[in-house]
This record gives structure tokens, C-alpha cells and sequence, in this order.
């Protein structure tokens, strides 16, 4: 099997690192250089990477995540930042309004750059031998992580990943079955994807993940039965989207 294809099939993300080994910087640069080659919407590369080299701050990170222990235990910690502040030097630069960036669809735009490079970067370090986990939480404490790394208007974190040595090795974890992700030329029938859904959550059940509390769909009904807001307050605050001109 082709090598690529094979690290991308055996993705499997791991929360336990081998402690004290470092990742020797020409592989690092190959995982950063792997990241920056993604696509991205007009070539603009709308995302900052940020690499928690300073060992204080990666201690302030990981306190702020108790859920997420490996931050600071993994080799290298890096967290992915929507961006628009570069856009908006290079609207300076040519006396353009900018008002454009409170569209929603670049909101769209940035995150998308963002996690195409983010898998890149996962690629190259899982073809590489290493190990690794995202870590959503760290939109959890966004407004902690802005102050940490300094980050300016038209920014957001959004995201940070693990990367390093596996101490536990973990089993690839099933997905859903194809016919409710993929299908040609129209939406899947509620029926079809009803029946997957089920299908699914005993596949889940039988696996057997220490860190799943609750059923497959259970999970997400409890999910997104939460009305409170989360990060809209400081998305808006941060410049992003129409209401942020307005408040």
C-alpha cells in the first residue's frame, strides 16, 4: 500500500507521550514546511501557527486544559490561529476599507486554511513515526489563549495539536459507515442515515472506549441541546463577522 495512504488509514489519536524527546528540528521543519504547502483560498494562507516552545507557557496552556493532560507532555505543542490580521496589513498597504473581512464567509475561509495545513502537519508527523492529537479545547479558553500569545484583531485560535512519541499505543478507531459520510449527486435519505446512526452506536458500544461515557447519539443530543453561548461574544470582539462593527 502506498505509504501515504497507509499513515492516513491508521490515524489514530493518542493522549499519552513519552516524555523528554525532543523532535529533532529537520523533521520539525518537514512538519512545518508539509503544513504551509496546503491549499488555500486565493493563496492567501489565512492561519498562523504557533509553536508552545517556552515551557512556562505550555505549564499555563496545559493548567487551563486539565482534560487535556498531553499538552504538556507531548514533544511539541502547537496551536492553529484563524487569521486575517496579514489580510488586513496587505488592505493597509493598498488604502482598502477591509469592511469586507466581517463576512461570514471568511470566517469560513480562515478556519478552512487553518485545518487544511493542520492535517498536513499530521500527516507528515504520523509518515514520520510521531504520534498525534488535536486538541479542540483550546477554543474552551480562547480568551485566555488571546492574552497568552498576544494575538490582534481578525484573529482566533481555534485549535491546538499534540505531536511526539506514543507511550500507550491506541487501536484505530472505527468510523461511520460510508453511505451516512459519502454519497453521488444527493443528500443521504434521513432513513438511510437514522439506520447508520444506530448502526453506528453499537459498533461504538462493542469497541469499547474507556474515555466514552455515553452512546454515540446520546452523546451529541446532550450536546447540542446546550443553548448557552460560547465563543460568539469574543468572535465578535476579536472583529469577526457583521455584529463586530457593531457593538
Amino acid at each position: 500500500m502506498n505509504h501515504a495512504i497507509e499513515t492516513m488509514k491508521n490515524h489514530r489519536a493518542f493522549r499519552h507521550f513519552k516524555t523528554s524527546i525532543a523532535i529533532p528540528k529537520e523533521e520539525m521543519q518537514t512538519i512545518i514546511d508539509c503544513a504551509r504547502q496546503a491549499a488555500s483560498w486565493m493563496n492567501g494562507q489565512h492561519y498562523t501557527i504557533i509553536n508552545i516552545t517556552n515551557d512556562e507557557l505550555r505549564g499555563q496552556i496545559a493548567a487551563l486544559q486539565p482534560a487535556n493532560p498531553q499538552i504538556a507532555t507531548c514533544s511539541t505543542f502547537l496551536i492553529f490561529i484563524a487569521d486575517l490580521h496579514r489580510s488586513e496589513l496587505c488592505s493597509q498597504a493598498y488604502d482598502g476599507t477591509f469592511i469586507a473581512a466581517t463576512h461570514s464567509d471568511n470566517l469560513i475561509t480562515a478556519v478552512t486554511d487553518a485545518s487544511l495545513a493542520a492535517q498536513n502537519a499530521v500527516v507528515a508527523a504520523e509518515s514520520l513515526g510521531y504520534g498525534t492529537c488535536y486538541i479542540g479545547g483550546i477554543r474552551m479558553i480562547a480568551a485566555q489563549i488571546i492574552g497568552l500569545l498576544n494575538l490582534p484583531k481578525n484573529t482566533f485560535p481555534l485549535f491546538g495539536l499534540c505531536i511526539g512519541t506514543p507511550d500507550i499505543e491506541m487501536r484505530v478507531k472505527p468510523r461511520l459507515p460510508e453511505h451516512t459520510v459519502y454519497a453521488e449527486n444527493r443528500y443521504p435519505d434521513d432513513q438511510t442515515l437514522s439506520d447508520g446512526l444506530a448502526a453506528y452506536e453499537q459498533t461504538m458500544t462493542e469497541f469499547g472506549e474507556a474515555r466514552e461515557k455515553l452512546p454515540y447519539r446520546e452523546k451529541f443530543a446532550r450536546y447540542y441541546s446546550i443553548t448557552e453561548q460560547k465563543n460568539e461574544p469574543l468572535i465578535f470582539e476579536q472583529g469577526w463577522l457583521f455584529g463586530g462593527r457593531h457593538d
